[in-house]
């Protein structure tokens, strides 16, 4: 009996992941729109676009959300929302003048009205806010966002620090697109130079808010900023997966392909399961990562390389303000084999959601 290949078992197991059903139940919209009409219509409007030269409406200080902005609609998943409607606008760092409902409605009825509101969105193919899942380190994540993000690396290489610096801006086209950016800059001892520049894209492919799950393509092209870097073409296709109220998986693989080096390619696959343990953002959510580095070129001889480099990144995600759009992502790769690649690495990444709100806001 042959034995079953390492990546068909890593292989299976993203793809039971992704299909295991915790499909949602259905809300009722009709009572929903009651609790709307009664209690949330006469600031955000009838069909959930306020009118900003009304009285009332002047009279608050602030011109409340617009549900039938559909990019709005769609970029936000319920949970957050939830927490608004539940305890009030200032429990998220938004405007006071948003009334608390938890003491006056159920968890049904503020359910159903939220599941209501989705739907002043219009007919749309946005994938849905709850899919936005957390970045984590090494697997590239599926959804597409309104984001900057700041990687710090470090590591030990020849008795040299090692610091990998790279900025990343993120920005949504149309409903299933996105475009990115990326700039790298290295500091080796005392050498220090940028890498690459890094034009990308993503698509997603196929997004289902009922069963929690969204997959998407993408790519990076990279340039080189120095006479020692080579192009580079970074495919890659990336899975989400929201596995119950407390547990999300997402998993990728990856192409690094050197095109003037043939014997630096190889493949990753990589997979992550965050720990969702509240609904509220100004939390700490640990993460296990798992990692591995297929090379094209495995050498010979005793320097020769393992078909496959696993290593383990426990990590955590940290909510920095009240939204958790201000965000850090921290952890440390340990090498599981092939050791003498290094003895961890460390790392640190800034996030910030631009489309949920200003860097300063909701502290």
């Amino acid at each position: 009996m042959n034995p079953v290949h390492p990546i068909t078992r890593f292989a299976g197991l993203c793809t039971a992941l992704a299909f295991l059903a915790s499909p949602l139940q259905a809300a009722d919209l009709d009572r929903g729109a009651e609790i709307f009409a009664a209690n949330c219509a006469t600031c955000h409007g009838p069909t959930g676009s306020p009118d900003p030269e009304s009285p009332l409406v002047k009279g608050l200080g602030v011109v409340p959300a617009d549900f039938s902005d559909t990019l709005f609609n769609s970029r936000e998943g319920e949970g957050e929302w939830k927490l608004v409607a539940t305890y009030g606008g200032a429990s998220l760092g938004f405007s006071e003048v948003m009334p608390a409902f938890g003491s006056s409605l159920s968890e049904e009825d503020i359910d159903n009205v939220l599941a209501y509101i989705k739907t002043l969105g219009g007919e749309h193919d946005y994938p849905d806010g709850s899919l936005n899942l957390f970045l984590p380190i090494r697997t590239k994540k599926a959804f597409p966002e309104d984001e900057w993000v700041w990687k710090q690396r470090y590591t030990e290489q020849d008795g040299d620090n090692v610091w990998k610096n790279t900025l990343e801006y993120e920005f949504r086209v149309a409903e299933r697109w996105q475009g990115v950016l990326e700039i790298t800059h290295e500091t080796k001892g005392s050498e220090s130079e940028f890498g690459h520049f890094e034009p990308g894209f993503k698509y997603v492919l196929s997004h289902d808010k009922q069963k929690g799950f969204i997959a998407t393509i993408g790519g990076n092209l990279g340039v080189p900023l120095n006479s020692g870097a080579d192009w580079e073409l970074l495919p890659y296709l990336a899975i989400g997966k929201i596995i119950n109220d407390s547990w999300i998986f997402q998993g990728s693989s990856r192409l690094k392909l050197n095109m003037d080096d043939f014997d630096d390619n190889k493949a990753e696959f990589a997979g992550i399961v965050h720990w969702t343990h509240t609904p509220w953002p100004r939390r700490v959510f640990p993460a296990l990562e798992v990692v591995a580095d297929v090379p094209f070129e495995r050498g010979s001889g005793p320097d020769k390389k393992s078909w496959a480099q696993w290593s383990i990144v426990p990590q955590a995600r940290i909510g920095l303000n009240k939204r958790g759009h201000v965000a850090l992502n921290v952890g440390v790769e340990f090498p599981l084999n092939d050791t003498e690649r290094y003895d961890w690495q460390a790392y640190v990444y800034l996030i910030w959601d631009f489309a949920d709100g200003g860097f300063f806001e909701a502290w």
